[in-house]
């Protein structure tokens, strides 16, 4: 069973909204699941796994050759 995603409390005074962003690590690792699993309806469950929504998923899958360029070029980078 996919973990509770709690995000009651993200919009008070003493701390600002949590941003809905999936990070490029995430997204590396939903690329690399996508590419595993192979299954056409796997965003959904994706989505669940990672607390995120649907199109956000879609949205990974839909720029995932700019996103593994960017990848790439950071980790050499990083290494140097």
């Amino acid at each position: 069973m996919a973990p509770h995603c709690k995000r009651g409390d993200s919009g008070t005074a003493s701390k600002p909204k949590r941003s809905d962003d999936v990070f490029i690590g995430e997204k590396v690792k939903i690329l690399e699941i996508m590419e595993v699993g192979g299954k056409k309806g796997g965003d959904a469950e994706i989505a669940k796994l990672y607390c995120k929504n649907k199109s956000s998923i879609c949205e990974v899958m839909k720029n995932k050759e700019n996103i593994s360029l960017f990848y790439h070029l950071f980790r050499i980078r990083l290494k140097r």
